[in-house]
């Protein structure tokens, strides 16, 4: 091979290496410019969402704190986050559990179900609970979007919590039961705490995702159950006040910090 040759490949790697690296940028960008717009929007002086802003003013959180809807419907997708990521974690954890420490024939196809609700549309979700809930009588209430929600996101907490035990040393599982404690004893002494940073990140995974459902939530809430998703949709049908850019930006910042911490406890999540 020549100089010239070696040269040109070097360029070609070169060359390859900036497209890439300017390619991902470009993609960052486009993920983040719309988060940064609606983001400064939240502190526009002006009545409706402009952008740029008109002017620069902290008048719509005090709206946002001071408006008993909106006070309602952060306080119910709370509680509803809460009690479904809950269940999702002890649902998903028990799941992997049960399929990672025990030799199941169809282990694999147990392991597809744990995470099919994911894979499948919201809105699909979305009636088949609402057929459900009617069939038995039972709907329009808090608790349908909470075990609706639940099941949606029960593959989250499985993931991570299977990831965690696959790196558990199962000696010191066996040294316990060994010493004589039930499989109870030693799953709450000594399999919870090594995988506890798995399950709290699952936990957090699951409750913002909670927070930002819509469309199962919308078609399970009897128009009644007004959540901040359902409230932000409702209010675009009225009007474009800038209150609905400052939730936005309290949830972007919500999402950002529990991701972070998700991220950190389940030791990189993107790596």
């Amino acid at each position: 091979m020549s100089i010239s040759d070696g040269l040109d490949a070097n360029v070609r790697d070169t060359l390859g290496s900036v497209f890439l690296r300017g390619f991902v940028w470009l993609v960052m960008l486009f993920v983040v410019a719309p988060l940064v717009v609606i983001s400064l929007m939240a502190f526009t002086s002006g009545e409706f969402l402009t952008f740029p802003p008109d002017g620069l003013s902290l008048r719509w959180f005090e709206v946002l704190f001071t408006s008993s809807s909106w006070i309602n419907a952060i306080g119910t997708s709370v509680m509803v986050g809460i009690p479904s990521a809950l269940l999702a974690t002890s649902i998903g954890g028990s799941a992997a559990y049960a399929l990672d420490r025990h030799d199941y024939k169809l282990g694999k196809a147990l392991a597809a179900v744990a995470t099919l609700p994911i894979m499948l549309p919201p809105v699909i979700i979305g009636v088949m609970f609402l057929a459900f809930f009617i069939g038995i009588g039972f709907s329009g209430t808090v608790w349908n979007l909470i075990i609706a929600h639940a099941i949606f996101l029960t593959p989250f907490p499985f993931v991570l919590v299977s990831q965690g035990l696959v790196e558990v040393d199962r000696s010191y599982e066996e040294a316990a039961r060994n010493l004589g404690a039930s499989q109870l004893t030693t799953v709450r002494t000594v399999t919870l705490p090594l995988v506890k940073d798995n399950v709290v990140a699952g936990f957090l995974f699951a409750f913002i995702l909670s927070l930002n459902e819509y469309i199962i939530a919308w078609l399970l809430s009897g128009f009644v159950i007004q959540t901040v998703p359902i409230n932000i949709f409702t209010s675009l049908r009225y009007n474009y006040s800038p209150i609905i850019a400052v939730v936005s930006f309290l949830f972007i910042v919500v999402t950002f910090v529990a991701l972070a911490i998700a991220d950190y406890l389940a030791g990189g999540l993107w790596e």
